[in-house]
């Protein structure tokens, strides 16, 4: 293990969960504490957002039987019986039911001081084999881990007592994602690696593992660890930003992305160490090409038994410099062998529309038809859409969301978010066969970015499991929409102090042969399906690598 500095060594071991939480005996996390009235000022945001903005609103109502508006008047009834936290937790189940990762609510913790951490365990889960029966097993430990019996390869048996693939469902049926794949796959995402900021902390302070080792004979008893939960800060990715002029275009999920960053400290401290003293991110050594965005990017040759190929893992399309982005990507890719070249997009959490749209037109010659996104048309979103300060994000709407609303229809008509006269400036650079891998955490973005692929005939897409993660929208924040609101002289209801939100604003459809398919819900199938082996997941896919470069050179 390289030196690292002590600032990355303390990071990285955090401190005991309990000493962040209510310092008392049964130290609890507590969200923050609302008024009734705040209470009621809540179900008025969310009437407000599900009457007006949320462009999935019909959708989710058919395809779940579920009415959010009579339920949320529901939860109005039941506010004198409720506490302030029993509450939070009603409507933030509520809200859960919609099956949206895109449209969160986020509560705040009554300490504001707990939002920067993740609550950790110093190993990660990943499954094998089929999707529906899979085998779990550690893949990362923590370089602090004592245990040396406790390694990569340990097959789970048992969470505090629970059978490991029930503790899994369980807790996916907390979170959010259109399909049960999509749910379990976020579950395994986080389980060992809880972003504060965006979800509440593990009810216990431990927990009790069981676990088998591959040489461990039939008739041996399960061994038993017991973790503490630690809570780290993580920071941001240092590719990423906050900038205005992104902010309304983005499609990511914020979850996931924070828990990306934290597995990094955990088990790629020395990059996170890097990047935190260069204040840029540190490319991998070896064989690994240099890159300026080494948080979004990583590329290197591989060698299988069909030759040498390229591999392009794609992180994240959170960037605060798309032109920069697509110019590193493209840098990389004139870097790789033509013979072919795998594109990696599992657990892509997603990011910039513009940057990931932009990133396709290096693989094919032709021109690259945007996704299309469609505004619900309501009363409230045509005095939006028309508003001169929302302008820059919602003029080409206007016209349409007006037409719409007074003809009865429910969207405004399918715009572009990226501008495709700005693709003439990025022009093919990798001129080989594509495969593209996908899992149930490709997300977003990601599933755009994956659409693309197969839209554009670019290549094949792989997928890990049934397809990829079905998020097709663009998101905006709660301060984006109250933005918007102000703009529009239009009143919102007050959001308590401690509340935030992102809701689903503008729904996505494909482009190019698949042009006006949904993404929601559905997401993006694969020409071919792929169950990981136990070996792909604890030495560096090469068994994924022979399938695709097989693939690659049948095309």
């Amino acid at each position: 293990m390289a030196d690292l500095s002590p600032h990355a060594i303390n990071a990285r071991q955090g401190v005991p969960l309990d000493e962040i939480l209510t310092p008392t005996v049964n130290a609890t996390w507590e969200p923050v504490t609302l008024s009734v009235t705040q209470r009621h000022d809540l179900i008025d945001v969310w009437v407000t957002m599900f009457s007006d903005v949320y462009v999935h609103y019909t959708q989710k109502r058919a395809l779940y039987g579920f009415d959010p508006i009579r339920a949320l008047l529901a939860l109005r009834r039941q506010i004198p019986y409720l506490n302030s936290a029993e509450f939070l937790r009603e409507l933030t189940l509520l809200i859960n039911r919609l099956r949206d990762q895109h449209t969160q609510l986020y509560i705040d913790a009554a300490d504001a001081n707990l939002t920067p951490y993740v609550a950790a365990l110093p190993f990660l889960v990943e499954a094998f084999g089929p999707h529906r029966t899979p085998t779990y097993i550690v893949t990362k430990v923590s370089d602090d881990l004592a245990d040396t019996d406790f390694t990569v390869n340990a097959r789970l048996t048992t969470w505090n007592g629970v059978p490991f693939a029930r503790a899994v469902d369980l807790y996916a049926e907390t979170l959010t994602g259109g399909r049960p794949a999509a749910r379990r796959a976020r579950a395994l995402e986080t389980l060992t690696q809880r972003p504060l900021r965006y979800l509440p902390p593990p009810d216990e302070l431990w927990v009790d593992i069981g676990y088998r080792l591959p040489a461990d004979p039939p008739d041996q008893l399960d061994h038993s660890i017991r973790f503490q939960w630690h809570a780290i800060v993580p920071a941001k990715a240092v590719t990423a930003d906050d900038l205005i002029a992104l902010r309304t275009r983005r499609a990511i999920d914020a979850t996931s992305e924070a828990a990306r960053r934290a597995r990094k400290l955990l088990f790629a401290t020395e990059l996170w160490d890097r990047d935190q003293t260069n204040n840029r991110p540190a490319a991998k050594t070896g064989e690994w090409i240099p890159t300026t965005f080494a948080d979004a990017i990583s590329a290197r040759r591989i060698k299988t038994s069909h030759g040498t190929f390229g591999y392009l893992r794609l992180w994240t399309f959170d960037v605060d410099n798309t032109n920069r982005y697509v110019a590193a990507v493209a840098d990389v890719l004139r870097q790789l062998p033509r013979k072919g070249l795998i594109i990696d997009l599992r657990s892509n959490p997603g990011g910039v529309i513009d940057a990931t749209e932009k990133l396709l037109q290096l693989f094919t010659a032709k021109p690259i038809t945007p996704a299309r996104f469609a505004l619900r048309a309501t009363p409230a979103m045509v005095q939006i859409a028309e508003a001169d300060g929302n302008g820059a994000d919602l003029a080409d709407w206007a016209t349409s969301t007006r037409l719409a609303n007074d003809l009865g229809e429910e969207f405004s008509q399918h715009l572009p978010i990226s501008n495709p006269d700005n693709f003439d400036s990025h022009s093919r650079v990798y001129r080989g066969p594509v495969v593209a891998v996908v899992n149930a955490n490709t997300f977003s973005c990601g599933d755009l970015f994956a659409a693309g692929i197969a839209d554009h005939d670019i290549g094949h897409v792989v997928s890990v499991g049934e397809s990829t993660g079905a998020g097709g929208a663009n998101v905006w924040t709660s301060d984006d929409i109250e933005y918007a609101y102000h703009a529009a002289g239009r009143p919102i209801p007050r959001i308590p102090p401690g509340i935030s939100f992102t809701v689903s604003v503008r729904r996505m459809t494909r482009s190019g042969r698949s042009a006006g398919l949904a993404v929601e819900d559905i997401g993006v199938n694969g020409d071919e399906w792929y169950e990981m082996t136990e070996t792909d997941l604890t030495d560096g896919n090469p068994d994924l690598a022979e399938f695709c470069t097989g693939l690659l050179t049948s095309t």
